[in-house]
């Protein structure tokens, strides 16, 4: 019996084994055809850069150059087959991005990818962008409507000729859709609307303060006193440079001053400066908001962060955080350069993404006449056509975020006795506005829902659902509000020459505003702040809010929500665009922008006050200065990667005069290395780990404790900064005050050096031994794909997503890397969540996105680089053969002239009309 027992038992484990092989071989073959497969759609995706396409459509042969970078330069003989051109190649190198961006701005997602979109997509069709942009649409000239449907036909001749083999993302995408189609899922045409309103979702990503405005709100609830509020909002400093300061020689629009009014000028701005300060307080009573009412608020804004990111603009963390939509931007004149003509440089601070957000191309007639003027080079976004940021032959030009305050909430007070279908205003009852939306979604029920509109906008509230019984905030927003032709600025920029035209091109530009800065071949620099800025009314009136208690609301600013009831806190109209801040050679031959405060406090309109603290524009100023001798394109190259912190010059000093004395080595270690710092954040620097960490921990010390859930929204912020400041050089403030907790008190340099200890034994666990803690251990960039790239499967986000790289930089240095600090919270809307530690939140989510310099005395010389690469496609050569080069700090040639260009080819591309 036991010889039976062990020679069945021996069969049995032949039969398992056999069976473990058939099954390792099925698994094996699986494997082996899913990476055929992939290889297979991935090399569809492609594109064809040598020998001839046909192209339906064309008039004559374009040629498409591609230098070894994979940066494109369009050769045409009309405007319509240059622009057709641009669409197919936009289309070759980035359909897959273009196709996710037009169903953001659609409110489209849930269609490719389900149910975990839906709030997104209603968050959109409530804002209304696609009937927006069809409005703009309708208004475009002629010229403008025939260059997006040029640019359109060329997209859909890619489309026409890859429907059915299209690559790995929509393959993956319609299995998600439920089209499982080894082809992907049929594209629909792309059209002239689908490029405007792609021009909302970047005005929205780069403009606007409705997240803030819920921030003061709650904020207010919480705290319960107004004042106390203002404190989170310390204004402006008084010795941070401004863009265009009043009476500046070669300055107009700033509506400077008479004589007799510039004696009692510095009188004027100091009392400007409190009124702006005092007018941060729209609303001094406190509304009452419920638990319930305050997370949907935080999520319902959070919406609108999340889109942003998803369309590669990420804005950064919370309500305030700094919203990483930052960027650097200087011109000095001739009378400062090796060369004797002006220098532009260029940075401009976006969310990272794979791909990059933009496109490098040139556009060029083959013979310039009137009917074809295009010779223009730069950077493009893939859905629309033209050059956004660049130069051609006689101007080169680049932008800042201006961060205006062009948007309002307004509380709408429902009619009693119908509270959906209408609200009351001036004390008579109105109707909402109607509009019906139908969101398909893929694996699920489609979703149907009424946005109701009011006289100010779109009611956002209606969202969430969490809101229905809660505070009703409508919208008002310029670029919805009103027709924005800034689309047509840039066809007229393009083809400017001279900083009359230049100026003259954003007539009809409304959003997003963008300190614009130029130069020309003539030797003149410039500086432009276009775009439409709401005029609110000064007049301090009392209204009935939430609860029924009496609020006193006081206009002219936007920081808070508005009373939508009276009629008194009403737009009064527009700052009048002639009177729109702008220079035209100022005497110190340079200007600098890094959105820092674009006017002085003598200035008569309101333009908001959030505003980067100018720490970066000062230190490039401060390098400037420094260069001896006169400045070349590679001390600019040098300025843009500068890493110096500014704001720790203040903050160091008051850390240290607290008297810390940490009770650990290690916190004396990371105590020292604060002490002795540079201020430079180089990878390898100690002390800025030191610095960051501490300064994170700090400001949670501080904070965390009296702002409860919206601690998250704050601390990091650009204003968490400045408060910081205030608190520091005042050890009796009210910050400093441990609220709701058991936790004994402490002085405030004891609590520092509870912080300290802490941080030090933090960065131990994590990285090991002091002499790790380098700043390049914590800072590190990964590039990921904003769809599928973050979709929580590891072999799907390791096919798109690149690894992780360490970078220099800070949030606050000229190389403004930002990070997420709101990641070192638990997720509000997941108990569950354990978040990080306070010092493994500083992977980079933000930065430069791309970098400029142009000497207008060699326009050949130019140089450029984008974050990624090229290409869209996995595994074309140009999908991240950048990032090296980009993180480094290196740039690569940017041809202009004919010659320049063919000799920089290194792969020619026919276009030809089809027969």
């Amino acid at each position: 019996m036991a010889n039976a027992a062990v020679r069945a038992a021996r069969f049995t484990g032949r039969v398992l084994v056999g069976a473990f092989k058939l099954v390792a071989v099925v698994v094996s073959l699986v494997i082996v055809a899913l990476a055929v497969l992939g290889a297979i759609t991935t090399q569809r995706g492609w594109p064809q850069v040598t020998g001839t396409i046909a192209v339906p459509g064309l008039d004559h042969d374009v040629t498409v150059l591609r230098d070894r970078y994979g940066l494109v330069q369009i050769l045409a003989d009309n405007t319509h087959d240059l622009f057709m051109a641009q669409g197919y190649v936009h289309a070759q190198e980035r359909m897959w991005q273009m196709e996710v961006s037009r169903r953001i701005g659609a409110g489209r997602l849930s269609e490719l990818f389900g149910a975990g979109q839906v709030d997104r997509d209603r968050y959109i069709r409530t804002l209304g962008w696609r009937i927006a942009a069809q409005r703009d649409l309708d208004a475009m000239s002629p010229l403008t409507k025939f260059i997006l449907q040029s640019y359109a036909d060329g997209v859909n001749a890619w489309i026409d000729e890859h429907n059915g083999k299209l690559p790995t993302p929509f393959v993956l995408a319609g299995v998600r859709s439920g089209t499982y189609d080894l082809g992907g899922y049929r594209l629909e045409p792309w059209t002239p609307l689908d490029t405007a309103t792609w021009q909302k979702v970047q005005a929205w990503s780069l403009g606007g303060n409705a997240d803030s405005e819920i921030f003061r709100y709650l904020a207010g609830a919480r705290l319960g006193d107004p004042a106390i509020t203002d404190e989170l909002f310390p204004p402006y400093p008084e010795d941070a440079p401004v863009i265009t300061p009043t009476n500046r020689i070669g300055e107009g629009g700033a509506v400077a001053p008479t004589n007799e009014e510039s004696d009692a000028s510095d009188a004027a701005a100091e009392s400007a400066r409190a009124g702006a300060e005092e007018a941060g307080a729209t609303q001094s009573a406190v509304p009452r908001v419920s638990p319930d009412h305050a997370d949907a608020l935080v999520d319902l804004a959070g919406l609108s962060t999340e889109i942003a990111a998803l369309a590669g603009f990420d804005r950064g963390a919370g309500l305030l955080g700094s919203h990483g939509v930052g960027s650097n931007n200087w011109v000095v004149s001739g009378e400062h350069t090796a060369s004797g003509k002006p220098i532009l440089a260029n940075d401009p601070h976006l969310g990272f993404s794979m791909p990059s957000v933009w496109f490098m191309n040139g556009l060029h007639c083959r013979t310039i006449t009137t009917e074809c003027p295009w010779d223009v080079v730069g950077v493009s976004f893939p859905g629309a056509p033209a050059v956004i940021l660049g130069h051609n032959a006689r101007i080169a030009w680049g932008a800042t975020n201006v961060n205006p305050d062009t948007q309002d909430l307004f509380l709408e007070a429902p009619d009693p006795s119908d509270p959906q279908g209408r609200y009351l205003y001036e004390g008579r009852s109105e109707p909402y506005e109607l509009r019906h939306e139908i969101i398909k979604v893929a694996g699920g029920s489609t979703v149907e829902f009424d946005v109701r509109i009011s006289r100010h906008g779109p009611i956002l509230s209606d969202v969430d659902e969490r809101l229905q019984d809660g505070p009703s905030l409508a919208l008002r927003w310029t670029s919805i509000a009103e027709v924005d032709l800034t689309l047509e600025s840039f066809f007229a920029i393009n083809r400017a020459s001279s900083f009359e035209e230049f100026r003259a091109a954003f007539a009809n530009y409304v959003s997003p505003s963008q300190n614009f800065l130029y130069a020309d071949v003539d030797g003149n620099i410039g500086y432009v702040l276009p775009g439409l800025i709401p005029i609110r009314e000064v007049d301090p009136t009392t209204v009935e809010c939430p609860g029924g208690e009496p609020c006193v609301m006081r206009y002219g600013t936007g920081n808070r929500v508005r009373d939508g009831q009276s009629g008194d806190a009403e737009w009064m109209g527009y700052v009048p665009r002639d009177e729109l801040p702008w220079q035209l050679n100022p005497a110190n031959g340079r200007i600098v922008s890094a959105n820092n405060l674009p006017v002085d406090a003598v200035y008569p309109h309101w333009l908001g006050n959030e505003f980067d603290p100018g720490y970066r524009a000062a230190r490039v100023e401060a390098r400037l200065d420094a260069i001896e001798g006169k400045l070349t394109t590679a001390d600019m190259r040098s300025i843009q990667m500068d890493d110096y912190l500014g704001r720790a010059d203040r903050i160091v000093p008051l850390l240290i005069s607290l008297g810390v004395n940490p009770s650990t080595d290690d916190g004396r270690t990371l105590w020292g290395r604060i002490a002795s710092w540079d201020r430079q954040c180089d990878p390898g620097s100690l002390g800025c780990t030191a610095y960051v960490t501490v300064e994170l921990a700090v400001l949670r010390a501080i904070f965390d404790d009296e702002l409860g859930p919206i601690a998250r929204d704050y601390v990091g912020s650009v204003m968490s900064w400045q408060a910081l400041i205030e608190v520091l050089g005042d050890p009796q403030s009210r910050w400093w005050t441990v609220t709701g907790t058991s936790e004994p008190a402490r002085s405030p340099a004891e609590l520092v050096a509870k912080v300290v200890d802490e941080t030090a034994a933090a960065l131990r666990a994590k990285y090991g031994a002091p002499e790790s803690w380098t700043w390049g251990r914590l800072h590190t960039v990964q590039f990921q794909e904003q769809t599928l790239g973050t979709s929580g499967i590891p072999p799907i986000e390791w096919y798109f997503n690149t690894g992780a790289v360490p970078v220099g930089g800070a949030d606050g240095a000229i190389q403004n890397n930002y990070y997420r600090v709101d990641r070192a919270y638990p997720d509000p809307d997941d108990p569950s969540d354990v978040p990080p530690s306070n010092v493994e939140v500083f992977g980079v989510t933000n930065g430069p996105s791309y970098r400029l310099t142009v000497d207008m005395g060699d326009l050949d010389g130019a140089q450029i680089i984008i974050t990624t690469g090229q290409s869209g496609n996995v595994g074309d050569p140009h999908y991240g053969d950048l990032v090296p080069l980009w993180a480094s700090g290196q740039s690569i040639p940017l041809p202009f002239s004919p010659g320049t260009v063919l000799a920089s080819a290194a792969q020619t591309l026919t276009l030809a009309p089809a027969p």
